[in-house]
């Protein structure tokens, strides 16, 4: 985690913070208002939305707030108009700021701020870049047809950044929407992409898609959805959970200790579209006297020649997309309880979120929470992180 003494402030080198990729990158989404009578530009105020959700803005009002409060230098970073008649930098109102993210093309920004990030990460030391698909539904959030709204991503696996999301229309779900995210994702051509995804998308079409179209691998849970093809993967994986697991993993902490085997065999057999591995992972969870509190069972197919060790790690790791990105939107920016439902509204805020987390992942931080508190009593702080460092590694 960034300590304070880390954020230099205006005295301390502000000037050398090198801002203008991200401005590039704002400065590309399309501004959707008329020319005339524009008096802000919509680089200026998505960068000060930016710097206001890095300060803890969880909603419109709050987001006007912090930015009716940047200091006057870091208003002019941003691009700030200066106004002659106050003879000071301007800032939008809230209705301005509301307006513009609602009619903002969300798409759009979407797809610059995935590829921005994404510039940042490369794949990890065996060439693979590990991605994590889950759907996350805005409670307080609602579409024209009256529907919750829920929005689908993807997160780098790892690092723990968002690198592309959807909207899921209404009337529909998730599983509909697994083409168009991944046709999001900004993928540097010859690289190993690895999709990991929860039960409900073990769907052949799905699987097809991953697989045979977009070129990638699949790590895909089985459950009791679908009883036929659990049933068959049950009886081919039965045989060799009588011998010793292929990987094993121990750990202790929280009060217990946890246990994971896999097991792992071919997948002849298993009528399943490009499934190459069948696996069972076993986690035992135990108190610190050695008395045994659970077991829960994972069945899972992939369409690589997967080792023990690789259905473990991508397994588990793809829980990390609830623990890194979604309880985060939900404990640091209080997302559900943003009752957004006009526009583009609810997901460019998700958005901004998801920007601001992929930012301070980056830039090495790990309590999100207390460093969005940091930044809160000194937007000065928000600065340096705005400048992504050179290209890291995905675990």
């Amino acid at each position: 985690m960034y300590s304070t003494a880390a954020f230099p402030g205006v005295s301390q080198g502000e000037e050398e913070c090198d801002i203008t990729d991200l401005l590039e990158m704002l400065g590309t989404v399309k501004d959707p208002r008329k020319r005339r009578g524009r008096v802000y530009g919509s680089q200026f105020v998505l960068a000060a939305v930016l710097v206001a959700a890095l300060a803890g803005a969880s909603n419109f009002r709050q987001v006007a707030d912090h930015v009716a409060d940047l200091p006057q230098s870091l208003l002019r970073r941003l691009g700030a108009r200066w106004c002659r008649f106050r003879i000071e930098y301007a800032y939008p109102s809230e209705r301005m700021i509301r307006r513009l993210l609602c009619d903002v093309d969300a798409d759009e920004l979407d797809r610059v701020a995935g590829s921005w990030l994404r510039s940042s990460i490369a794949a990890d030391v065996d060439g693979v870049l590990a991605l994590a698909i889950d759907g996350k539904v805005l409670r307080g959030s609602w579409t024209d047809e009256k529907e919750q709204f829920t929005l689908f991503s993807a997160m780098v696996q790892g690092v723990g950044v968002t690198v592309a999301q959807v909207e899921v229309p209404a009337g529909t779900n998730e599983i509909t929407q697994v083409e168009r995210l991944l046709e999001a994702v900004p993928v540097v051509d010859g690289e190993r992409v690895v999709v990991t995804a929860d039960a409900a998308h073990t769907q052949r079409e799905t699987a097809r898609h991953i697989k045979e179209v977009r070129g990638f691998d699949y790590f895909l849970q089985v459950k009791g959805n679908q009883p036929n093809l659990l049933g068959a993967v049950f009886e081919k994986v039965l045989p060799v959970l009588k011998g010793s697991p292929g990987h094993s993993v121990n750990e202790r902490g929280h009060g217990r200790i946890n246990v994971w085997n896999t097991w792992v065999t071919d997948a002849v057999g298993i009528d399943f579209p490009g499934v190459m591995r069948a696996a069972c992972i076993r986690r035992k969870v135990f108190t610190l006297a050695g008395e045994c509190r659970s077991k829960e069972l994972a069945w899972v197919l992939s369409s690589a020649e997967a080792t023990a060790e690789d259905f473990h790690t991508y397994v588990r790791s793809h829980w990390g997309i609830e623990n890194k990105s979604h309880h985060v939107r939900d404990t640091t920016w209080s997302e559900d309880a943003h009752q957004a439902y006009v526009g583009n509204g609810p997901r460019v805020m998700a958005t901004m979120r998801n920007l601001a987390i992929g930012i301070l992942r980056l830039n090495g931080v790990s309590d999100i929470k207390r460093t969005v508190e940091e930044i809160a009593r000194d937007r000065h702080r928000a600065l340096p992180l705005l400048s992504l460092p050179s290209v890291i590694g995905a675990t």
